[in-house]
């Protein structure tokens, strides 16, 4: 015979009305123990907790639990409850806060399971003990699940954090040499062309005297949004240094490339007029590309630098060599020669 909440026979239906009330009962009693917790430790406004959303549907399932008719405990619901309403969790991510609200969550459920032990057990006592053991192992699980999921979480942001630029949130120098080395190992297994760019906004440190630092770091965020406008998502952008940026251009030839760039040497151009730089300010880039320039991360590395550096000190007509093919290498002319 199934045992049910009541110590007698009971509808479906009074059995979730009996479940809710005690999981509101619980939550309520929850939620004032944590504050009274918080403001005890805390001169400043207390924050609402970490579970806050999630408490309800955890505690849900977890007292589905008190049913004694030898089902499992349902571990995947108890743990698609916990992940409910992570948003704040995200942003304001403690673990001891979080071990705490569960710590006393726990205690609570428990208190409430003794003071109304009748309802659930009756008289029968091993039956109580059952209850207890059963709801104990579902808030373990339910407070392992959700430590688990945010600790990932947390662990994921900080990964990409390594990796990424704060200012301007493209992938930074070290991640640029990892993915250049990516993609220079695919196109050589697959005998297809690839291209790097690196670009440099030249004197920019004018900007920053001229303008202050806070302008500068906009036109830094302003040219990187550029560039992921007009580049492909294929194309991987990187802040390569202060003021320099690279691009890594699969399947992408010689040619081609430096088509890619003089397109966005006109549409840089724009992007000074509106953002009102000063006169100095422009642009100058230097490409490389596989097989032609012997395709090897440093040596392409070398090449796009050297062809940058040149093409930096030379007029807008410059002349250097990709390969065996002389081509042109396009710096932007200062913004107020841009009429």
């Amino acid at each position: 015979m199934r045992h049910t909440l009541t110590s007698f026979l009971v509808t479906d239906q009074e059995e979730q009305t009996a479940l809710m009330g005690a999981a509101d009962e619980i939550a309520r009693r929850w939620l004032e123990a944590l504050r009274a917790d918080r403001a005890v430790l805390s001169t400043v406004g207390v924050e609402e907790p970490l579970l806050m959303d999630a408490v309800p549907l955890v505690l849900d399932e977890i007292l589905r639990a008190t049913e004694l008719d030898d089902r499992k405990i349902e571990h995947e619901k108890i743990c698609s409850a916990a992940h409910y309403g992570r948003e704040r969790a995200r942003q304001h991510f403690d673990v001891r806060e979080l071990v705490r609200e569960y710590q006393l969550l726990r205690e609570h459920i428990f208190l409430y399971l003794h003071e109304h032990h009748q309802q659930f057990a009756g008289r029968d006592v091993n039956k109580m003990l059952t209850i207890y053991a059963r709801v104990g192992l579902a808030i373990d699980e339910a407070m392992r699940e959700t430590i688990n999921a945010y600790v990932e979480e947390q662990t994921g942001q900080l990964r990409h954090l390594s990796r990424t630029d704060s200012l301007t949130g493209l992938y930074n120098h070290r991640t640029f040499y990892e993915r250049l080395d990516e993609e220079l190992n695919r196109a050589t297994r697959y005998d297809s062309p690839l291209s790097i760019v690196l670009i440099d906004l030249d004197n920019f440190k004018s900007v920053n005297d001229t303008n202050g630092h806070q302008f500068g770091d906009h036109l830094l965020v302003k040219c990187a949004d550029w560039l992921r406008h007009e580049l492909r998502q294929t194309d991987v952008i990187c802040r390569y240094g202060g003021d320099e940026f690279g691009v890594i251009l699969p399947e992408t030839p010689s040619e081609d490339a430096h088509a890619m760039m003089r397109r966005l040497t006109v549409t840089f151009r724009k992007l000074g007029m509106q953002e009102g730089t000063p006169p100095s300010f422009g642009m100058s880039y230097g490409l490389s590309s596989h097989p032609e320039d012997n395709g090897t991360v440093m040596r392409l590395m070398q090449v796009a630098d050297e062809r940058l550096l040149l093409n930096k000190h030379q007029s807008s007509a410059a002349i250097t060599f990709s390969g065996k093919k002389a081509v042109r290498m396009v710096s932007t002319p200062p913004v107020h020669h841009l009429s």
